[in-house]
């Protein structure tokens, strides 16, 4: 089955991984992130089954799902991209590796979307008949001259860069989506009984940790903003990038304004490059730096907390030793 022949997904889908089914990995096919793929979410509970585990592989997972594994174009893992070089690439044999973070791993899939229809071929002079007041378009030999041709495979390489680096974008939105979450979290009052274990210095120490964290949110909601309504999103001309990919490039037809095209593509190209640097530049130097010094302060008064209750005990036990 094509990924075209299957209605997107309205909700998460399972995938049982055994003959009793208690044991899934879940699927959202055509997501909005990815209209011509699905993505998968692996829980860690099939990683802690060794036997299980030992057997995933995404070609496994492709076909569990009625999809054909050679209409893979590329995926993500960790945050690197795989090409699926037709469905002979190595790796889709491969069992796929565990999270790092011990959790929920989730991996975009790209599958090709179908060819345009292509249209029987009419002889220009049956064309000229039909229609006398019109002169038929005459190309050189071939169909078209050699800067044509030279064009239009400078757009289908930036094309194809173009949809490697979307699903790289897509993969930064849900790590985003993710580390937000987890600096939302962390940005918090501290309760009671740590402020007890706090001098005044770990109470400016905390209180420079939370600027830090809301600093590194509002980096990342402005990359989430970019993605989400920049111009890389659908409010930008992507989808006319898609048609002349599509009309033009795939049948190898010349069209009117082709050297412009072919710059427009280059700049989207470049503009997706820059969305990913600065999203992992807010990833990197902003939010895993600010959550790293929070849940280290956190643990340092975790650690002061445990010593006041041991000091408290033994202090309980001198006062009030027990009788005998």
């Amino acid at each position: 089955m094509l990924i075209s022949q299957r209605n997107p997904s309205i909700n998460w889908e399972p995938i049982p991984l055994d003959s009793s089914g208690g044991i899934v990995v879940w699927v959202w096919f055509r997501p909005a992130s990815i209209p011509t793929g699905v993505l998968f979410s692996i829980p860690w509970t099939v990683f802690a089954n060794a036997q299980i585990a030992s057997g995933l592989s995404l070609r496994r997972l492709i076909a569990a799902t009625g999809l054909d594994p050679n209409q893979v174009l590329c995926w993500t893992v960790g945050g690197f991209n795989y090409d699926g070089a037709g469905g002979t690439a190595v790796l889709l044999d491969q069992s796929i590796p565990a999270s790092a973070a011990g959790g929920t791993l989730e991996i975009p899939v790209w599958m090709a979307a179908p060819a345009p229809m292509a249209w029987a071929a009419v002889p220009v002079q049956a064309v000229v008949q039909a229609i006398p007041a019109m002169e038929p378009i005459s190309f050189p030999s071939g169909g078209h001259s050699n800067e044509d041709e030279l064009l239009l495979e400078a757009i289908e390489a930036n094309w194809k860069d173009i949809i490697a680096l979307e699903v790289r974008v897509s993969s930064l939105r849900n790590e985003i989506g993710s580390v937000a979450g987890k600096l939302g979290s962390l940005n918090r009052d501290l309760t009671s009984h740590e402020r007890l274990s706090c001098t005044t210095k770990d109470i400016g120490e905390w209180s420079d940790c939370r600027r830090g964290l809301r600093d590194a949110m509002t980096l990342l909601a402005r990359s989430v903003k970019e993605i989400d309504l920049g111009t890389t999103s659908g409010a930008g001309r992507r989808h006319q990038f898609e048609e002349i990919h599509h009309k033009h490039v795939v049948l190898r037809l010349p069209f009117p304004g082709i050297k412009q095209a072919v710059n427009e593509f280059e700049t989207y190209r470049k503009i997706l490059q820059s969305v990913i640097g600065a999203a992992q530049a807010g990833l990197t130097r902003g939010a895993h730096t600010s959550e790293m010094r929070a849940a280290s302060f956190l643990q340092k008064i975790r650690a002061k907390m445990m010593s006041k209750r041991k000091e408290e005990k033994f202090l309980f036990s001198k006062s009030f030793p027990p009788p005998g």
